[in-house]
C-alpha cells in the first residue's frame, strides 16, 4: 500500500536535485539558483554527471554517489531517463519525488508515463507530477520550483497549470498577499488534487489559512468530493475550474491531459461541498484576500462608508445583485453620529463628503463598527485636491482593531495618489479594493464563509 505521509514533500530532512545546473534558462539551472536563494535548511544535494560544482555548491556524478539518502528527490532531466532514476531512487531508499520534466502524456507519451507509474508503484514512490512546475514552501525555506517570487503568508495555492501557478505567486507577491504553499502538481500521475488539499486542510501547526484550488480536469470525481467536503469543515476552498467552454476543455485536455468536464458539474462540486465557486483570478484573489484577515468575521448586513456618492452607488448595485444587505441605522446609531455636518446623511451609504477629514471617518466608523448593527463596513475614498488619505488609512487600521466584531475593508479610488495609503493597509491586514465591483465582492466573499461555517 503507497504511503499517505506527504509531508516530506513541504518539510524534508535533506533533498536532492537530479539534473543540476548552471546554464540559465534551464530547468535545472533555475532550481539550482532558487534552492540555494531559498536557504533550504536542510542537506543539499545536486547530481550532475559533467559538473564537480554549481553555484559554488558541490555537486555529485549521480545518487549513487550521495553521501546520505535523501528524503525528496527534484527530477529535471529529460523524460526518457525518468524511469530509470526513479530505481536508482529506490536503491537510496527514496520515497518521496517532484518530476518537473515534461513530455509524457500531456504529448501523446502514454507508454512513458505508464513506465513512471509502474516503476514508482513497484517500488512506492509518491510521485507530484510530471510536467509541473515545482512546490515551493516557504515557512520552511524550500523553492523547489521554477518561479521563487513570493513572501511568506496564509494562501497555499494548487494549482494543474504550472506556469498559471507561477503568474498567481507573482500577483500575489506584487498585491502584498502572502504565500504559505505553492504547489504545481501537472499530470497528476500519482498524487493528485484531493490528497493535497486533504494535507493542507488537516496540516498541524500550518500557516495555510486559505486554500485556492486551480483545475482544469478532477483526475477522480468522487474522491475529490470527499476530501474537499472535509477540507472546508477546516479551512476556506476557492474553487476555480479551467476549461468551462467547448474551446477552453479542449485546451485543458491538450495542456495537461486532463479529462475536463462540464462546467456545471464541477460548481454543482462547489456548492456540495461548501467551497467557494469563483469565475476568475481576479475573483480568487479578492476572496484571499478579504477572507485571511476575517476568517471569523463578517456577514450580510453591509454598510458603506464614503466620500463620495458616486462608488456608493456602485457599491450599492453590487452588494444587491450579490444578495446583501445595506440596512440602516438605528435612532441609537443616527444619534451617535450627531457631530457629523448636518449635510451629511444619517443613512447608509453614509456619505461623509468630499472635504471628508480622518477625524470625520473616525467618528463614523467607530459608531459603525461598535454599534453591532452591521457585519462589514466598505470604507470608500476618493482622495480630492490634498485630501489626507493616508490619515483616513491610519484610522481604518486603528478601528480594525478595537474591541468589535466588525469586518473593515476600504475601497481606494485613484491609483498612484492612494498607493502609499493601500501600503499602510495592507501591511496592517486590512483588505483593500481599487474598484467598487471588488470591494463588493470582498464583502460578498466574507459573507459566504460566515454562511459556509454555520451551515
Amino acid at each position: 500500500m503507497p504511503t499517505t505521509d506527504l509531508r516530506p514533500f513541504f518539510n524534508p530532512k535533506s533533498l536532492v536535485l537530479v539534473g543540476a545546473s548552471e546554464r540559465p534558462g534551464s530547468i535545472g539551472g533555475m532550481l539550482s539558483k532558487h534552492l540555494l536563494e531559498g536557504k533550504f535548511e536542510g542537506d543539499l544535494y545536486f547530481t550532475n554527471l559533467k559538473r564537480e560544482s554549481i553555484f559554488d555548491q558541490k555537486c555529485y556524478p549521480n545518487l549513487e554517489a550521495l553521501p546520505g539518502d535523501p528524503e525528496l528527490a527534484i527530477i529535471a532531466i529529460p523524460a526518457k531517463f525518468v524511469p530509470a532514476e526513479l530505481e536508482k531512487c529506490a536503491k537510496r531508499n527514496i520515497h518521496h519525488v517532484i518530476v518537473l520534466s515534461g513530455g509524457f502524456s500531456e504529448v501523446g507519451n502514454v507508454d512513458l508515463e505508464n513506465e513512471l507509474i509502474r516503476v514508482a508503484k513497484e517500488h512506492d514512490i509518491r510521485i507530484i507530477g510530471p510536467n509541473c512546475a515545482g512546490i515551493v514552501s516557504t515557512h520552511t525555506k524550500m523553492v523547489a520550483a521554477m518561479e521563487n517570487t513570493y513572501i511568506p503568508g496564509g494562501l497555499s495555492i494548487i494549482s494543474q497549470s504550472g506556469a498559471l501557478a507561477g503568474s498567481m505567486m507573482l500577483r500575489a507577491t506584487y498585491e502584498g498577499l502572502g504565500i504559505d504553499k505553492w504547489i504545481s502538481f501537472g499530470n497528476a500521475s500519482d498524487v493528485e488534487e484531493s490528497e493535497l488539499l486533504k494535507y493542507l486542510a488537516e496540516e498541524k501547526d500550518s500557516p495555510t489559512k486559505v486554500i485556492f484550488l486551480y483545475l482544469e480536469g478532477a483526475t477522480h470525481g468522487r474522491k475529490l468530493i470527499s476530501e474537499m467536503s472535509k477540507a472546508t469543515n477546516l479551512k476556506p476552498v476557492i474553487f476555480l475550474k479551467g476549461g468551462r467552454t467547448a474551446i477552453g476543455n479542449k485546451a485543458a485536455m491538450t495542456h495537461t491531459a486532463s479529462l475536463g468536464g462540464d462546467p456545471k458539474i464541477y460548481k454543482s462540486i462547489a456548492k456540495q461541498t461548501k467551497a467557494i465557486w469563483v469565475e476568475s483570478l481576479d475573483e480568487a484573489f479578492d476572496t484571499y484576500s478579504a477572507l485571511a484577515p476575517y476568517l471569523d468575521r463578517g456577514g450580510k448586513r453591509t454598510a458603506i462608508v464614503t466620500n463620495s456618492g458616486g462608488p456608493g452607488v456602485l457599491i450599492s448595485d453590487n452588494l444587491d445583485m450579490l444578495g446583501l444587505e445595506l440596512n440602516q441605522p438605528s435612532d441609537v446609531l443616527r444619534e451617535q453620529l450627531k457631530d457629523l455636518p448636518a449635510a451629511c446623511p444619517r443613512e447608509n451609504p453614509f456619505d461623509l463628503l468630499g472635504d471628508a477629514t480622518p477625524e470625520r471617518y473616525e467618528l463614523a466608523l467607530r459608531a459603525l463598527a461598535s454599534s453591532g448593527e452591521f457585519d462589514t463596513i466598505i470604507t470608500v475614498m476618493v482622495p480630492p485636491g490634498d485630501a489626507d488619505i493616508n490619515g483616513v488609512a491610519n484610522v481604518m487600521v486603528s478601528i480594525a482593531n478595537e474591541n468589535h466584531n466588525t469586518a473593515i475593508i476600504g475601497c481606494l479610488l485613484a491609483g498612484k495618489k492612494v498607493e502609499k495609503a493601500v501600503k499602510i493597509l495592507r501591511d496592517n491586514d486590512i483588505p483593500t479594493f481599487p474598484t467598487p465591483k471588488r470591494a463588493a465582492w470582498g464583502a460578498h466573499a466574507i459573507n459566504m464563509w460566515k454562511e459556509i461555517r454555520e451551515s
